[in-house]
């Protein structure tokens, strides 16, 4: 990811001068994979990755001179080859119990009548046991993210996260919800977290702050991905300007 008001350094950022052409270098994730012959390489760039990478609040345009876009790819070279020797125990960590299944779900919801679209993550890894110390553990994750089309500061992003810790007769709980939204200037947010011992609360935390969008005009190259056309993705990073 770049944002591009630290397309100089992130020392001094500055908004994108508008009107001017500005040369911007992106370094790609790191990442080894062999092309076959005959494969081709696909560069996509775009201006929004959402929900990772919020579009603009407002859309001024980007203009990309795609006769002076390159991708520099390094070859492996010359190398020398290091032959590490098995572990004397190649499965040194316990076997875990698994007490009850985990699931997996994600799903996207459009709504026709609003124009909302919805995208939910929910992950339930399951209850499983220490098999020395009985301990048994469980963490399901509840996510939602909403945008409205054409109205990037309709978006809101609402995370839920319980963690459970049990052994015989004894057991404890944590309930954290953590909730994002923004204006054009500033982001909006608030969490809280919530311990149970047994069914008693024994501890609540709730807080809420906005924190002013400085350099954030959601204005330039979003992500950059670079891919075989013939075979799974080769490399990816992200743009923004926010």
């Amino acid at each position: 990811m770049l944002n591009l008001a630290h397309h100089d350094g992130n020392a001094e950022p500055k908004p994108m001068e508008k009107g001017k052409k500005t040369r911007v270098q992106l370094m790609l994730d790191a990442c080894g994979y062999r092309f076959g012959a005959g494969h081709r390489i696909r560069l996509s760039l775009s201006t929004a990755y959402w929900p990772m990478i919020l579009p603009a609040p407002f859309d001024p345009g980007l203009t990309l001179d795609l006769a002076s876009l390159g991708l520099a790819l390094p070859k492996l070279g010359e190398h020398q080859v290091i032959t590490m020797p098995e572990p004397a125990n190649p499965d040194p960590l316990p076997k875990y119990i698994r007490r009850t299944a985990g699931s997996t779900s994600r799903r996207v919801e459009r709504d026709m009548t609003t124009g909302q679209t919805h995208y939910h993550i929910y992950e339930h890894g399951g209850l499983t046991e220490h098999p020395d110390t009985g301990l048994a553990t469980q963490d399901i994750h509840d996510e939602t993210w909403t945008i409205a089309t054409d109205d990037p500061l309709s978006m809101t992003g609402v995370s839920t996260w319980t963690c459970i810790a049990k052994r015989d007769n004894w057991s404890v709980k944590t309930v954290s919800v953590s909730w994002i939204a923004c204006t054009a200037t500033e982001w909006l947010t608030s969490a809280s977290v919530v311990a149970f011992e047994g069914e008693t609360q024994i501890f609540e935390k709730t807080f809420e702050k906005r924190v002013p969008q400085r350099f954030h005009v959601r204005t330039g190259v979003a992500s950059a991905r670079a891919a075989s056309a013939r075979s799974a993705s080769f490399a990816g990073t992200k743009m923004w300007s926010w």
